[in-house]
């Protein structure tokens, strides 16, 4: 089976921002990027998206959830700050979905570093170079439960 993780696209930069963070929407390259996101998961069949509460999270999946017809579940296992939760909730989808169709999670970059970094830990092989861009993807592929390999795709998901 295959999960896919979502760094949210570019972001109104944190110190010309005024409100809560959370509410910190896209700025239009983000836009632009959650566009190429859903062209990316154009032709994936997708069981599911979970996303952070983060209202950039949000705008990121989107475009993605409309074209699939997917309603978007907010985790906040997936908000900033909560690596250990997003790892447990990887594993356990992991161990409980028998499909052809895969899970999208939309995130942080510091989820999303320490998620991979324990991924990597556990034997994830990721024959590619590795990165955490915004706007980017990584494949992870699990066999019967355990993780096997993970696939960068850098932002402008070529």
């Amino acid at each position: 089976m295959k999960i896919f993780v979502v760094r949210h696209a570019s972001a109104v930069e944190r110190f010309s921002w005024n409100g809560d963070d959370t509410d910190r929407p896209l700025d239009e390259n983000g836009s632009n990027q959650s566009l190429m996101i859903a062209k990316y998961f154009s032709d994936t069949e997708i069981s599911s998206i979970f996303c952070s509460p983060a209202v950039r999270c949000q705008q990121t999946i989107w475009p993605t959830a409309h074209q699939s017809q997917i309603q978007i579940e907010m985790s906040n296992s997936l908000s900033e700050g909560s690596t250990s939760q997003t790892i447990d909730l990887v594993e356990k989808l992991a161990q409980t979905v028998i499909s052809d169709a895969s899970p999208i999670f939309c995130s942080h970059g510091d989820v999303i570093s320490e998620l991979i970094r324990s991924l990597t830990l556990r034997g994830m092989s990721s024959p590619n170079r590795k990165g955490f861009a915004k706007g980017s993807v990584w494949e992870l592929v699990f066999l019967n439960g355990v993780i096997e390999s993970g696939f960068y795709h850098d932002s402008h998901l070529r």
